[in-house]
């Protein structure tokens, strides 16, 4: 009769740990399911969250992949107009001295109008707040050497450092910090 007890007890046992290891393994499903459908709710609510190659996640790739430029060669379709036929001698000012806004406008503007790879916006007085408050000395050496992710007189070599600086000015004149610039 003994063995008989111990026999039966030792079944219940077994269906004990059974009943809880099916128990633990379904509360970890359960878990999982959760952790799953959470973290999904949340990629679906937060706009630069990965969400399955959604428009969001469509346009911010295709704004890190937008070119900073564009090339145009001459005689094709969309191509600059063609050069004046009299050219300025060596050593003459580059184009009836240029303003400020123009030059901006023909260099500057491809990353300062969309704030392109960090670049302040034009205008946007609380981006440039910080940059005007190291002076207009440090800006000039950024704008004519480059600084961080921009090139050199914005990319543009072919401008002299002259031409630069009043592209600046204009950006800066238009940023908050008109008392800056050079009268």
């Amino acid at each position: 009769m003994e063995t008989h007890d111990h026999q039966q007890h030792s079944d219940r046992h077994d269906q004990h740990f059974y009943d809880s290891f099916l128990l633990v393994i379904g509360i970890l499903v359960i878990f999982a399911i959760g952790a799953y459908w959470l973290a999904t709710d949340i990629a679906e609510h937060d706009p630069g969250a990965y969400n399955r190659g959604g428009a969001v996640q469509e346009k911010l790739i295709d704004e890190r992949l937008a070119p900073v430029g564009d090339v145009q060669v001459a005689g094709s379709a969309g191509a600059l107009p063609p050069a004046p036929a009299a050219a300025p001698a060596a050593g003459a000012s580059h184009a009836k001295a240029e303003s400020g806004k123009q030059i901006w406008e023909g260099t500057c503007s491809a990353c300062h109008a969309t704030g392109m790879i960090g670049a302040p916006k034009i205008g946007d007085r609380a981006a440039w707040k910080p940059r005007l408050a190291e002076g207009l000395k440090t800006l000039e050496s950024h704008a004519l050497h480059g600084y961080k992710a921009m090139p050199p007189h914005g990319g543009n070599m072919s401008l002299s450092d002259q031409q630069v600086i009043a592209a600046l000015e204009y950006m800066i004149s238009q940023s908050g910090g008109a008392g800056l610039v050079h009268k």
